[in-house]
């Protein structure tokens, strides 16, 4: 069977159920969680809403939290400089070197793990709201046009 026949189908069947919206109805379909009871679950909708924005948003921080951890691994940088003057032949500085090396490392790694987040998630958002853009086309296409994304 091919993947529109399957597709039409589909969208046949959940139209056709007493629990969904029926054709032409005016209601938008809904989707509810299985194992939600709107009398038990704690104070918000069974019905599952999505938005792009969750994704977008957490793009946001870990492009925040990447500037800041470069941030702070200039100041570790500068902070370092001069510690040692005058210790010269003592263990200090090169335990010193041996920490900073070590942090460095990590917030290194920190922020790379930041930007690689940063774009996926802001992929994520992008493919989501195409995603959810193309469903609500699709319906609309076949004349099913009461179905908007996000609901």
């Amino acid at each position: 069977m091919e993947f529109q026949e399957e597709w039409d189908q589909l969208v046949s069947k959940a139209q056709s159920k007493p629990d969904g919206a029926a054709q032409g109805s005016g209601e938008a379909a809904t989707m509810k969680l299985a194992s939600a009871k709107a009398n038990e679950s704690g104070g918000g909708s069974p019905n599952l809403k999505v938005t792009q924005r969750p994704w977008t948003s957490a793009s946001a921080v870990a492009g925040a939290l990447q500037a800041s951890t470069g941030s702070a691994a200039s100041r570790l940088k500068a902070a370092h400089e001069g510690v040692t003057w005058g210790l010269e032949g003592f263990m200090t500085p090169a335990a010193l070197e041996g920490v900073r090396a070590s942090w460095d490392e990590r917030l290194g790694a920190i922020k790379a793990e930041c930007l690689r987040l940063e774009s996926a998630l802001k992929k994520a958002g992008s493919a989501f709201g195409e995603v959810d853009s193309r469903v609500a086309q699709s319906f609309q296409h076949r004349g099913h046009g009461n179905s908007r994304p996000g609901k």
